[in-house]
């Protein structure tokens, strides 16, 4: 009895004298969200015209007379890089080759007026041109460049709002953690932008669009992280 009282006296004595573990306090993000939202006209002074040339041509005959489309392409603008985009073939008749050939470049505005009249002045016997379309849609590089003037924007805000921060809380360290972008897109063209086959010759015969611009609006949305590690305790 006396040996189990002596016993169970040193295990509490080990106990009491084993080192005890002290635990640092937890280190933890302090997180401010900002939630920023731009927008930017992006404007366009050229348009995709597209063209279609309608051949009636004798069997074997259509290599040369897309070769004479190409002519007749380069006619209506020197500067543009007209690309063939379709070929259609008709229905035989009377022994000939129906074919409708679809080619498009981009234009500037002024050299629209009058592009309706001058496309169909390029038809001869067997050969007819029409314009199909004028779409005002901005090209890829001009939406492109809209962006990164937004992003730059967003960079800005971010750094300033950073200053701000750092201007109140001294002593919290505040970084830039993260931007997320989120990009609002470019809207659909409207009408005016994107017309119909119709109605495109007759506009451009009339002049209307001459050295116009179009524009649309660019949407940039960004969420911006700033976080400084502080102490549980803080």
């Amino acid at each position: 009895m006396i040996r189990y009282c002596l016993s169970l006296a040193l295990a509490v004595l080990m106990l009491f004298a084993a080192p005890q573990v002290v635990h640092a306090d937890t280190v933890r993000d302090d997180i401010v969200t900002l939630d920023l939202s731009l927008e930017k006209w992006v404007e366009t002074d050229s348009a995709t015209v597209t063209v279609a040339a309608d051949l009636a041509v004798k069997s074997g005959g259509f290599g040369a007379a897309r070769l004479a489309v190409r002519h007749d392409l380069a006619k209506i603008s020197a500067k543009a890089s007209w690309r063939l985009v379709g070929y259609n073939r008709l229905r035989d008749e009377a022994g000939f080759e129906r074919w409708r050939i679809t080619a498009e470049a981009r234009l500037p505005s002024a050299e629209l007026g009058g592009l309706g009249a001058g496309v169909k002045a390029l038809g001869e016997a067997g050969r007819s041109y029409a314009v199909q379309g004028i779409d005002f849609t901005p090209t890829l590089a001009e939406r492109e460049a809209a962006m990164a003037e937004l992003r730059a924007e967003i960079y800005r805000s971010a750094a300033d709002e950073l200053a701000r921060l750092k201007a109140i809380y001294p002593d919290r360290g505040y970084r830039v953690a993260a931007i997320n972008f989120q990009t609002g897109g470019m809207p659909r063209p409207m009408p005016a932008q994107m017309m119909r086959a119709e109605a495109a010759p007759k506009l451009m015969a009339d002049g209307g669009m001459a050295g116009d611009t179009v524009a649309q609006k660019a949407e940039l949305r960004a969420s911006v992280r700033f976080a400084a590690e502080v102490r549980s305790g803080d």
